[in-house]
């Protein structure tokens, strides 16, 4: 997966009148990303939609995209939040599987509330055709968690690595295609939907070591 490279040094605000500026900023680019697409979004766009001037948004960022992952970067840290959580409640779930199905439910959820932000990177990779650092990290915290689970809820010798991997690839992608509304086919009753991909995600995280080893 390839990393973003960026010409423009950012720095995170310190002082609060620069931090409220960004976060309008930010605010505004949710706002236009809306009703617009990444592509078709200016910064004179979101600059006046923060009713603040171009200038700033140039000096604050140094670009659109540099602004879009600091946007996406809000996404990021509630993830991770939600993640940490339910690693420390493991021994609160019943087995795997309700552990999979609360983190479906839960992804989907974010994902909705950070859908202007997704759905720019999802615009931005299929351009690009590289992976952005921070949906790399993302990605990795899951794969821990779902490391954590099979350790706590299968025996050893009854699953391997690649399955924790897979049932990540089966969560991210499902929800995240859904809520872009890529996969209508998915059964829209959200009880359903997620007991679904719960089910799937046993099935990946339940690989045995030798079975992840087969050609197929």
């Amino acid at each position: 997966m390839g990393a973003a490279k960026f010409s423009f040094d950012y720095v995170k605000p310190k002082q609060s009148r620069a931090i409220e500026t960004e976060q309008r900023f930010l605010d505004a680019l949710d706002q236009c990303l809306s009703v617009k697409s990444y592509r078709e979004t200016t910064i004179q766009d979101i600059a006046e939609a923060a009713g603040l001037h171009r200038g700033a948004f140039i000096k604050r960022f140094g670009s659109k995209q540099m602004a879009l992952f600091r946007l996406y970067d809000r996404y990021k840290d509630r993830a991770s939040e939600v993640l940490n959580d339910i690693l420390s409640r493991l021994s609160a779930f019943a087995s795997f599987e309700e552990v999979a199905v609360h983190m479906s439910e839960t992804l989907e959820r974010i994902q909705r509330r950070d859908f202007s932000a997704n759905r720019a990177m999802n615009e931005m990779f299929l351009v690009d055709l590289k992976t952005d650092p921070y949906t790399v990290q993302i990605f990795k915290e899951t794969v821990d968690v779902m490391r954590a689970a099979q350790s706590h809820f299968f025996e050893p010798g009854t699953y391997c690595d690649t399955g924790a991997f897979a049932a990540t690839q089966i969560l991210v992608t499902s929800n995240y295609f859904y809520v872009l509304n890529a996969m209508p086919a998915l059964p829209k009753s959200p009880r359903l939907r997620h007991r679904l991909i719960g089910q799937w995600m046993v099935q990946a995280a339940t690989l045995s070591p030798s079975a992840a080893e087969d050609d197929f």
